[in-house]
């Protein structure tokens, strides 16, 4: 009933849609992301040392979720390597928190690629 009331699988399809377009629009900016996958709201970034062998970039996985969490941004990993960031936010997630996810996860990939030595646009 809430989520017929409030619209939210129209929500969940205009934030989702707008939140992978900034995903993959990092991508083109980011070599350290791989992949961009999913629908919806639940969608993932696959890290990657290297686009061509797809080695899997684990350690700069818990380096950059430790950057989010420092800025307020909780992201969860994924795969059997743990290289694949989970984004699952609520939803009733607005432009804003969306807005957010995108402009904390520029600064933070930014950072893990110039510690890394990934960095670079793509």
């Amino acid at each position: 009933e809430t989520i017929e009331k409030h619209d939210y699988k129209k929500n969940a399809r205009v934030i989702g849609d707008l939140l992978k377009n900034n995903f993959l629009a990092l991508q083109e900016k980011h070599k350290i992301i791989g992949e961009v996958r999913g629908m919806g709201l639940m969608l993932g970034l696959e890290l990657v040392r290297d686009r061509k062998t797809k080695e899997p970039a684990a350690k700069e996985m818990l380096r950059l979720m430790d950057l989010c969490k420092d800025r307020g941004l909780f992201i969860g990993k994924g795969a059997m390597a743990g290289n694949v960031i989970r984004i699952k936010p609520p939803l009733c997630i607005g432009k804003d928190d969306a807005d957010f996810i995108v402009k904390t996860l520029d600064e933070t990939l930014g950072i893990v690629e110039k510690e890394s030595g990934i960095g670079g646009v793509a």
